[in-house]
């Protein structure tokens, strides 16, 4: 992939057009990917040692934005490591990506990453995207790390459409310090209830920043049938540079989060990661998928109405 503008962030990120293609990702994976994570995530549950349960989801609307809010008891126990914790800076301490227990490791993608099972599970399967290497959460993505999700995301053994999140920064929900991206099912409108907002961008050239409805600042644009590695990197290059002039508009900050599907990619900026209020959100929240532990989280996102914690989570419209 060649180089594109901007090849470098303001926070330390790698260049975006290095790493390794899809190509090479793809030849890792095995042919039956869908069904063997499928078993290994069932035979984790049955002996304990993933956790998930089912859980319900309640849809809640306000002027106009719709949100599915997700009651999973278990999140309560998922450790979150704290913004400056020594581990987010050099992956040493509690890192469990590092030297990761075997059973949750599913296979190598391409040269740089390992997919994995995660332990503490929203859908099943919920799957980790980790760099072999420690990488700061802090730092963007790299053409490695796109072309190792895209491969996942086009794999022909999935019977269903999976999404893919990336919190890039503590203020935008990632748990843990060494850069992980995230996969699970999209959910199809008919399920969840409504359309995510992502879905009615319209373009492939011209970004989408003002969705009716969306309280909070965003810009999407939609892949062409058949993207490439180099159509993602600078999809996601042009994303992110109005990130980074929404937040410096907004007074600095360089946290954001991620969404990636086959038909488009979103970026949304972020102020906060919510739990300095009671209630933190990750990439899936702010596209209208948020997962609460209990009843007071659920409080901290309806009282003031969804609205205003969505202008407080990202920047406002």
């Amino acid at each position: 992939m060649g180089d594109i503008s901007p090849t470098s962030t303001s926070n330390g990120e790698t260049p975006l057009g290095t790493g390794t293609g899809s190509s090479a990702a793809s030849s890792t994976l095995p042919s039956d990917l869908e069904a063997f994570t499928l078993s290994r995530f069932d035979e984790l549950v049955a002996k304990g040692e993933l956790i998930y349960e089912p859980s319900t989801g309640e849809i809640v609307e306000d002027q106009g934005f719709k949100a599915e809010i997700r009651y999973v008891p278990h999140l309560r126990r998922k450790p979150i490591i704290p913004s400056d914790a020594p581990e987010r800076k050099t992956g040493q301490g509690r890192n469990p990506f590092v030297n990761p227990e075997p059973q949750f490791v599913l296979c190598a993608v391409g040269p740089d990453h390992l997919l994995m099972l995660n332990k503490f599970c929203v859908y099943r399967p919920s799957l980790l995207l980790v760099t072999r290497k420690f990488v700061p959460q802090s730092d963007g993505l790299d053409g490695s790390d796109l072309a190792a999700a895209w491969a996942l995301l086009r794999h022909p053994s999935l019977s269903r459409p999976y999404m893919m999140i990336y919190n890039c920064g503590y203020e935008a929900g990632s748990s843990q310090g060494h850069k992980h991206m995230q996969l699970w099912e999209y959910p199809a409108e008919s399920e969840l209830g409504f359309k995510l907002f992502p879905e009615k961008a319209e373009s492939e050239l011209t970004i989408a920043s003002d969705i009716a409805h969306v309280p909070h600042k965003h810009f999407v644009l939609r892949l062409p049938e058949g993207a490439d590695d180099a159509c993602l990197v600078q999809t996601y290059g042009r994303l992110l540079g109005e990130v980074r002039k929404a937040h410096a508009a907004a007074g600095g900050g360089s946290a954001y989060n991620v969404i990636l599907v086959k038909e488009w990619m979103c970026l949304v900026p972020r102020r906060h990661c919510g739990l300095e209020r009671g209630a933190g959100s990750n990439a899936a929240g702010v596209v209208g998928m948020v997962w609460i532990s209990d009843l007071a989280e659920r409080h901290t996102w309806t009282s003031p109405g969804l609205k205003e914690y969505y202008e407080y989570l990202g920047i406002p419209q």
